[in-house]
C-alpha cells in the first residue's frame, strides 16, 4: 500500500505547514458550505478559512487583495472542489472574493458547477477589446462571489501565461477584491502553474487521501524547500 491516508502520512514525509483536512463529501451538492451548513465538510472549510488568517503574510500593502493559488500533484485530487468551497467560505465572511480558473488545459470550474463553457481568461488575454467585467459571472448559490472561468482551451497555454496581460490581470483584481482564489494546473504534469507562481501570496497544495502515492510527496516538499 503506497497511498497516503491521513494527515499523519503527510506530516511524516514532509515539513510543510498543514492547514486542514477536508473529509470526503457525502452529498451530491457541489458547494458544501453555506451560512447554515453544519456538515463536517463545511466545518473543515471554516477551519481552513480561520487558519488562512495565520498563514497569509500581512504585507506592507494591505489595501491589495491576497492571491491564494490552489494546486496539487496530479489531476483528480479535488483542486476545483477545494477552490470553489474555499471561495464560498471566504465570501460568507463578508469578503470580496474572486475565483479564477487558471487551469487552461483542463478547465474544471464551469464543468464542476454544471454551467456551460463561456468566455474567460484565455479570451481576455487574446482579445484586447474584452475587459475583465466582460468575462466575470456569478452564481446564485454563492452571494458576493465573482468567477472568471478559464475560457477556450488554447493550443499554447504556457505562452499565454507569460504575457503581460496576466500581470495586468493580477494587478487589476488585487485592487478590487480581498481574496483571489486561483484554481491552477497540477504541478507534476505541466509547467503552467510554476510560470505564474510569482503572482501568488500563498499556495494551497491539495493531496487526496487514498489516491496520491506517498512517493509523490517529494514534489511539494521540494517546491516548499526551494520556496
Amino acid at each position: 500500500d503506497t497511498k497516503i491516508h491521513s494527515r499523519k502520512d503527510i506530516e511524516d514525509l514532509t515539513n510543510l505547514p498543514f492547514i486542514g483536512d477536508v473529509p470526503h463529501s457525502e452529498t451530491k451538492e457541489k458547494i458544501v458550505i453555506d451560512a447554515d451548513s453544519r456538515s463536517s465538510t463545511a466545518e473543515a472549510f471554516r477551519l481552513i478559512r480561520t487558519n488562512l488568517d495565520f498563514m497569509i503574510p500581512s504585507s506592507s500593502d494591505d489595501k491589495l487583495g491576497k492571491t491564494i493559488f490552489v494546486t496539487s500533484t496530479t489531476s483528480g485530487e479535488g483542486k476545483s472542489f477545494i477552490s470553489i468551497n474555499l471561495a464560498a467560505a471566504l465570501s460568507l465572511s463578508n469578503k470580496k472574493v474572486l475565483l479564477l480558473g487558471m487551469d487552461l488545459r483542463a478547465p474544471k470550474v464551469t464543468e464542476y458547477l454544471g454551467i456551460p463553457e463561456r468566455k474567460g481568461i484565455t479570451n481576455f488575454i487574446t482579445n484586447k477589446d474584452l475587459s475583465l467585467d466582460d468575462v466575470k459571472f456569478s452564481i446564485p448559490e454563492i452571494k458576493g462571489l465573482d468567477i472568471i472561468a478559464s475560457g477556450v482551451i488554447p493550443p499554447n497555454p504556457a505562452e499565454l501565461l507569460l504575457t503581460d496581460k496576466i500581470k495586468n490581470l493580477f494587478e487589476e483584481v488585487k485592487k478590487d477584491y480581498d481574496f483571489i482564489i486561483v484554481d491552477t494546473a497540477p504541478v507534476n504534469l505541466v509547467t503552467d502553474t510554476l510560470l505564474v507562481s510569482k503572482y501568488a501570496d500563498m499556495f494551497l497544495y491539495v493531496a487526496r487521501a487514498n489516491y496520491l502515492d506517498k512517493r509523490m510527496l517529494v514534489v511539494p516538499q521540494t517546491l516548499y524547500k526551494e520556496k
